[in-house]
């Protein structure tokens, strides 16, 4: 027997209801949703940013070292000099070569003087479109004959010379 009370049929066994969600739950459902993908989407944007930004900053490191390494390398840097040039699109160097000056405390020891001097190479590494003047430098000593034409011995020539010429 079914009687119907309140949208409700009535049997003998249960109560049905009409099935689905209201407009309210629906609508606090999709807020809760909204939510959260909004907060999902910003920590993926912040992991892509930095991403970036240490891409960037490996980037930055990779040049420094390439330019270092062919001021190094370069025979005809032996005194104190300046170098500045763009890199690519998004950098540029500046490069200072100085005397490189001992330090004031020194060991009281007699040492012959050796034909070489030392300079101080330091290599700035500038983003073009920083606001911030973001840099990364590099420093390093370069040993130079003291004698403009001399070439120093490499560790090639230092083995021909103790042990005879070798092949």
């Amino acid at each position: 027997m079914m009687i119907a009370k309140n949208n409700c049929q009535v049997s003998a066994v249960r109560c049905q209801r009409p099935r689905g969600f209201t407009l309210l739950e629906v609508v606090v459902a999709l807020a809760i949703l909204g939510v959260t993908a909004g907060v999902v989407m910003q920590i993926f944007s912040g992991g892509l940013n930095n991403i970036h930004r240490i891409d960037l900053a490996h980037r930055a490191m990779n040049h420094a070292e390439n330019v270092m390494n062919e001021i190094l390398s370069d025979e005809s840097i032996y005194e104190a000099t300046q170098l500045a040039g763009d890199l690519d699109e998004e950098f540029a160097y500046t490069a200072e070569v100085n005397y490189w000056e001992e330090p004031e405390e020194t060991l009281s020891i007699d040492v012959t003087e050796p034909p070489v001097h030392l300079l101080s190479v330091m290599v700035d590494v500038h983003f073009k479109n920083d606001a911030r003047g973001k840099f990364y430098r590099t420093m390093c000593l370069k040993t130079v004959p003291s004698e403009p034409g001399r070439r120093l011995q490499t560790p090639a020539d230092a083995v021909r010379r103790l042990f005879g010429r070798t092949r």
